[in-house]
């Protein structure tokens, strides 16, 4: 059974989420202890309106499911006292209304702004922690997976998400509603990641030609600074920024405020500009700015509590009716054993030319059915998950579950290597297509293409990629055939533009004497363990596809000590 613990904006202020919140450590302790014979899978959704724990519980059983909710809990608050407060606080969901909850969230119909552009990416993120924590499994894979997918439609099919669909934006927007004219306006944004950087490039768009963006990485502040034509400001002259400033928006992931009070009211004098009227907006949860700062004459502060969001005339659409479930009871019944539960009606698929997106302004009635069309789809969608897992809940026995190695839960490509009829061809992306990820280019940008082979935490970060951002229907390890030649001895080497060379190539007899045999327990190691990582992070999702050089092909880069086209000195 599927279960939710809830903390979010519309039962609990700032102040109380921050409560609640979970700093990477404890979650990262919070997966560690979370499973227990029944708790199989957990994954925590955590966001500046939001932190939302779901698990999957091996059990319908009613006493169970409480039990479970109590000991989950305590594992978030890490005592029994604090772990009862969660729960009078917290809104619990089980069963269909939790998966279709997490659905609502994906769409942006639960988000504070209406249409939230930053979800999708903070469910991403959310699953994906969660996967390399060993917490979630294949249930809460396809739940997030029905959750993406129908999020993504709702984007692109309907004008749900048009216009100011973020906090960041929407702090922006405030701020220009108060000032009426932004371009004299010398604006301070602390935080440059996406909320910082919705915010800066709003301001930009609203006509303020004076942002200054600081960061702790200086070259992201950098960068950001660049796009909206601003400058970017050393993280140890924050007060001293926000103090020259008219308006300050703070959006970091710190745990504690970067913005105190007593340094402010410092910089505030030494730079003459006590008593001016001072904008302060704090978008975090932990809150990063001093709720004292207002002590001082000249400063309002507004947190997310107060933040105005006049995003949509019908708020209603924060509460739009379920719709009749044309869908099986919840939880719903078992497959037989491998007999897996298939859709094979196909989508309807709009006419050539034609997509199926509403006008650019569309009314909200029309918003809300479009939204609420793709939910209907999605609920389905969801139903058939649930089959799934109760299936792969019903086949794994707990105690085994650690040694047991489970069955793909897409077993799409292992169907078509036993030739059985496919709904349609497996696709995986191989590693040369990997740079078409701007996650992969960012790890490439920090290291060299061997040392990512030789670092089992990158090889299987790049691994898992196309698995978690594309969805594709299995994982090939990232590594390259070249690394057993240099396991016997040869020295490899990489330059750009070039490709992988031997300088010493294989050339007499007396080059073989050289090399050495393998132990690939000793000189490949780092690759075994990248095998051991990418599996235990998969936990069965996908099946994980190796691969290994041809002894001719080895042989033939050992002795030309580069690719060529026609590999003359080896024939």
């Amino acid at each position: 059974m599927l279960i939710s613990i809830a903390i979010d904006f519309r039962h609990a202020d700032v102040a109380t989420r921050e409560r609640f919140h979970l700093s990477e450590e404890r979650l990262t302790q919070l997966y560690r202890t979370a499973r227990t014979e029944v708790i199989t899978e957990s994954a925590l959704i955590s966001t500046c309106n939001r932190t939302e724990l779901y698990a999957w519980v091996d059990s319908d059983d009613p006493q169970v499911i409480e039990r479970s909710v109590q000991v989950l809990a305590r594992r978030w608050m890490r005592t029994r006292s604090e772990g009862d407060q969660l729960l009078t606080t917290a809104t619990r969901r089980v069963g269909r209304d939790a998966a279709e909850h997490v659905v609502r969230i994906a769409s942006g119909l639960e988000s504070q702004v209406l249409g939230d552009g930053q979800i999708l990416g903070q469910l991403k993120a959310a699953y994906k922690r969660a996967s390399r924590g060993q917490a979630a499994g294949p249930v809460l894979h396809r739940l997030f997976e029905t959750a993406l997918r129908a999020g993504k439609r709702v984007q692109t099919e309907t004008s749900l998400t048009a216009g100011r669909n973020s906090v960041g934006a929407e702090a922006a927007i405030t701020a220009s509603q108060r000032f009426g004219n932004l371009e004299n306006a010398r604006c301070v944004v602390i935080g440059a990641g996406k909320t910082g950087a919705r915010a800066s490039k709003q301001l930009h768009k609203l006509g303020a030609r004076d942002i200054v963006v600081v960061n702790r990485t200086f070259e992201n502040a950098q960068s950001l600074a660049g796009m909206v034509g601003g400058r970017a400001a050393a993280w140890d002259t924050l007060h001293v920024e926000a103090a020259m400033a008219d308006v300050v928006i703070v959006a970091t992931g710190s745990e504690v405020p970067v913005v105190e009070a007593a340094a402010l009211r410092r910089a505030r004098e030494a730079c003459a500009t006590s008593g001016y009227a001072l904008l302060m907006m704090d978008l975090s949860v932990p809150r990063n700015i001093d709720p004292a700062v207002t002590d001082e004459m000249g400063i309002t502060l507004i947190d997310l509590d107060t933040l105005h969001q006049p995003l949509v005339s019908a708020e209603g659409l924060h509460r739009i009716p379920a719709a009749p479930a044309r869908t099986e009871p919840w939880p719903p019944r078992r497959h037989p054993p491998h007999r897996w539960p298939t859709n094979r009606q196909p989508p309807r698929q709009p006419a050539r030319g034609k997509r199926r997106r509403s006008p650019p302004h569309s009314s909200s009635a029309d918003v809300t059915q479009s939204a609420m069309r793709l939910l209907r789809a999605a609920r389905r969608r969801c139903t058939f998950a649930t089959r799934v897992a109760r299936f792969a809940a019903a086949r794994d026995h707990p105690d085994s579950r650690e040694s047991a190695t489970p069955l793909a839960m897409n077993d799409l490509l292992l169907r078509a290597l036993r030739r059985e009829p496919v709904e349609r061809p497996p696709v995986w992306m191989m590693r040369q297509a990997g740079r078409y990820l701007a996650e992969y280019r960012a790890v490439r940008a920090k290291s060299d293409f061997l040392t990512m082979c030789r670092t089992p935490e990158l090889a299987t970060e790049v691994t898992l990629q196309p698995i978690d951002l594309v969805g594709v229907d299995a994982a090939i390890i990232f590594s390259d055939i070249l690394v057993i030649p240099e396991a016997m001895g040869m020295h490899l080497t990489l330059d750009e533009g070039v490709g992988p060379q031997f300088p010493s190539p294989i050339r007499s007899v007396s080059d073989l004497d050289r090399l050495n045999p393998v132990v690939p327990q000793d000189q490949l190691g780092y690759m075994l363990e990248a095998l051991r990582m990418t599996k235990r992070a998969l936990n069965g999702r996908v099946p994980l596809i190796g691969f290994a050089g041809a002894p001719w092909t080895l042989a033939a880069y050992m002795v030309e000590g580069k690719g060529t086209k026609q590999f003359a000195v080896a024939k």
